[in-house]
């Protein structure tokens, strides 16, 4: 039986991880295209609305799904089926409730907020434009906890796939037919997109718990009783998790509060600053690309250490752990370094937007902070810690606060200011993280094991970064084939000086499926790795 269910908890996160590795991937697909077509103004109005809707979504919703995840597992293998559907029932009428006053809220006073926070006036149709999502986003999330609590992550996995790609869609048909009108009304089309992804992923929700046979007993709402006896034990486990999870939307919140107020203080106009906000929004993007990668690598990582944990595993422990944070640093360590030397083809090629290039030079280095931050993080939860890197990023967050507040506003810096910032933040972040990774597991960083990839991301930039000074003479089809073959160049140069400096281990190959044993035996045929 244990056995059993730990394969299938490990199934579900790998479904989970598949399905969030295929919503990110199409996120990036409509950030690059959203930024060639509203440029950095556009962006700049889309990224001030986006925050405040996050902050309160995260506040509606957060907590709920894993309430009810964990109740309902609980009431399920007690054999209280209907104490698990009055559970549910509970939940969503209180997700129903709380999103739709945050809604009503939001929508009523985003003129007052705009005010308050001294930001461009035109950025009200987005608030506006997306305030609605927060109330089906919040029942959605009610559907997934059940399921979870169940341990069926394929309906879930399935709805954030359907809801990213109508939001893209929606998202590109909306800002073509609305710029003819003005940047403010395309980015409220942008904006818009989360409205309409998020019904879309609702509508999944319902057709698999219709399906489910759940149906009957759980759609309709709670007795008042039901209500009193529940909600006491919904929130028990909601408001702990909700507080975790406002931090990193805090943080963004705060960016989004501070970066164009201090950039008006230092001289520039609302207009100036809100593009500029956007040429940082635009260095972000390609800094969350290979992030990507560490999140479906942190999504897999909470099962199994909390398996070698529970069981008293420490040596399985410490080396899932070693292997975890080493494959964070092969991500995070030539991605950082590859965004730094091709900063300028990059976000020309990619974003049409070259500007970004100054800023991208600063905060690239924060991807690998953000991939030790993540990983380290994943972790520590795995390992029953859940709130140290939940108040580790909070001491992050106020030292990109901090930075932000005091550099933002120096004219001579501006921006960079705000790139610095947020780099330094993930970087006390992991430091704090892998501090008590020692202390409470026991675990000291194998600096002689990970010495090869620092050695082979020195050795690629050798290469590529005297390529993307020859680049940005070029122009035309060439510049931009130039530009994915220098990126393709590096990556094959670093995993080459991997394999000669020792950085792959014999059991990395089992990560890779099927063709693990055939690459393995080819490269000891040939020579290139003696592992």
């Amino acid at each position: 039986m244990g056995e059993g269910t730990g394969s299938k908890f490990l199934r579900g996160a790998l479904i989970l991880s598949i399905a969030g590795l295929t919503s990110k991937l199409i996120g990036s697909v409509y950030r690059v295209v959203l930024t060639r077509i509203l440029g950095a103004e556009g962006i700049g109005l889309f990224e001030l609305a986006y925050p405040i809707y996050v902050t309160l979504l995260t506040i509606s919703r957060s907590g709920i799904p894993v309430a009810l995840a964990r109740l309902v597992a609980s009431d399920i293998a007690l054999g209280k089926r209907s104490e698990a559907l009055s559970t549910f029932r509970t939940a969503r009428f209180l997700a129903l409730v709380i999103g739709l006053a945050v809604t009503v809220l939001l929508m009523a006073g985003s003129k007052s907020l705009i005010s308050l926070l001294g930001w461009d006036p035109r950025v009200l149709p987005s608030i506006l434009a997306i305030a609605p999502a927060i109330f089906f986003v919040s029942v959605m999330a009610s559907y997934r906890g059940y399921f979870q609590g169940f341990q069926r992550m394929g309906p879930t996995g399935f709805s954030q796939v359907v809801e990213q790609f109508v939001r893209m869609v929606s998202m590109i048909i909306l800002v073509f037919l609305l710029l003819p009108l003005g940047v403010e009304f395309a980015a409220a089309g942008a904006t818009f997109g989360a409205v309409s992804g998020a019904i879309g992923g609702l509508f999944v929700m319902l057709y698999y718990f219709r399906k489910s046979g759940h149906a009957p007993e759980g759609l309709g709402l709670p007795g008042r009783n039901e209500i009193k006896l529940r909600t006491g034990r919904i929130f028990e486990v909601a408001l702990p998790v909700t507080f975790g999870a406002m931090v990193f939307p805090l943080m963004r919140l705060v960016d989004a509060v501070i970066i164009p107020s201090r950039l008006q203080f230092a001289g520039w106009t609302a207009v100036e600053a809100t593009s500029l906000y956007g040429i940082l929004s635009t260095a972000l993007v390609l800094v969350n690309f290979p992030t990507i990668l560490t999140i479906s690598l942190a999504a897999s990582l909470v099962p199994s250490i909390s398996e070698d944990y529970a069981l008293g595993n420490r040596e399985v422990l410490r080396k899932r752990v070693d292997t975890a944070l080493r494959i964070a640093l092969i991500i995070g360590i030539p991605a950082a370094v590859g965004l730094v030397a091709l900063a300028l083809p990059l976000t020309d090629v990619i974003m049409g937007l070259p500007e970004a290039a100054v800023p991208l030079r600063i905060v690239g280095w924060g991807v690998l902070f953000m991939a030790l931050q993540q990983t380290s993080s994943a972790i520590l939860q795995g390992a029953g810690r859940p709130r140290i890197p939940a108040f580790n990023l909070f001491w992050g967050a106020l030292l990109n606060g901090v930075i932000n507040f005091t550099l933002t506003s120096i004219p001579e810096i501006g921006i960079n200011g705000a790139a610095l910032g947020t780099t330094m933040g993930f970087a006390l972040a992991a430091v704090l993280n892998l501090i008590c990774v020692h202390r409470h597991l026991g675990y000291s960083l194998n600096t002689s094991g990970f010495l090869p990839v620092p050695i082979s991301s020195l050795g690629m930039y050798l290469v590529i970064w005297p390529v993307g000074k020859i680049l940005e003479d070029l122009t035309g089809a060439g510049y931009v084939f130039g530009t994915l073959l220098t990126v393709i160049l590096g990556m094959i140069v670093f995993f080459v000086l991997l394999l000669l400096t020792g950085g792959i281990k014999d059991s990395d190959f089992n990560m890779i499926p099927r063709y693990g044993d055939k690459l393995r035996s080819f490269l000891r045929r040939n020579r290139l790795w003696r592992g």
